[in-house]
């Protein structure tokens, strides 16, 4: 892999934390350099009209819905360099993840994500529970000159009946990695006053059947 190689120990512990908590942020996770060809491939995106409206949903279920989410995506692709040297890492977690906490994860899929000033996405959850489909949700922060004041942070609550006070928010600097599981910790983008780019990803288990085969994507 020619990107970012991760320690054992960061692994260990990013994996144990999502384990133990439902969710493991590792601040600096993913290399600086790597982070900004991402960053590029996202802006070359924009530039080039590439993106479109992010929908909820999958494939014909998927619908665009201005009141809960407002931003663009594209789908990483594997011929790309920087795309590729991100999918490895993700391989490295997948691996770790079904080696200490036996999750039988499949494949990874992840889109580039582009919030425009005003962006946000409501608090939802990644999957329904019970759907077998997206398992562990990843995220990656792509902006180096983040502020404060620039908002977008990233709020989780426990579980999916929490209320109240979120357990944890997270500031979206670049190359901090954020895991959770996708059926159990509901989360909320709050509204960026600065362009956020970001690359979100989940790993999944292979939901084929006798009668259906589960595409990638």
């Amino acid at each position: 892999m020619a990107g970012t190689p991760l320690e054992p120990e960061q692994l260990t512990q990013l994996v144990s934390d999502l384990g133990e908590r439902g969710y493991a942020v590792a601040p600096a996770l993913i290399a600086i350099p790597l982070v900004r060809r991402l960053f590029q491939r996202l802006r070359a995106h924009e530039e080039a009209g590439a993106l479109e409206r992010a929908a909820i949903g999958r494939q014909r279920d998927a619908t665009v819905e201005d009141r809960v989410r407002l931003v663009e995506a594209v789908w990483l692709d594997r011929d790309a360099l920087a795309d590729r040297e991100l999918l490895d890492v993700a391989e490295l977690i997948r691996r770790a993840i079904n080696r200490q906490l036996f999750l039988g994860l499949f494949e990874f899929e992840a889109q580039y994500l582009s919030y425009p000033p005003g962006g946000f996405y409501d608090r939802h959850i990644d999957s329904l529970a019970g759907s077998r489909n997206r398992i562990v949700s990843f995220v990656l922060y792509l902006n180096e000159d983040w502020r404060p004041e620039h908002g977008g942070e990233l709020d989780l609550w426990a579980d999916p009946t929490a209320a109240g006070a979120p357990v944890a928010t997270i500031e979206p600097r670049a190359g901090t990695v954020v895991l959770m599981l996708s059926e159990e910790i509901p989360h909320q983008v709050r509204v960026a006053a600065a362009h956020r780019r970001v690359v979100a990803g989940w790993f999944r288990v292979n939901a084929s059947t006798t009668e259906r085969v589960d595409p990638a994507r």
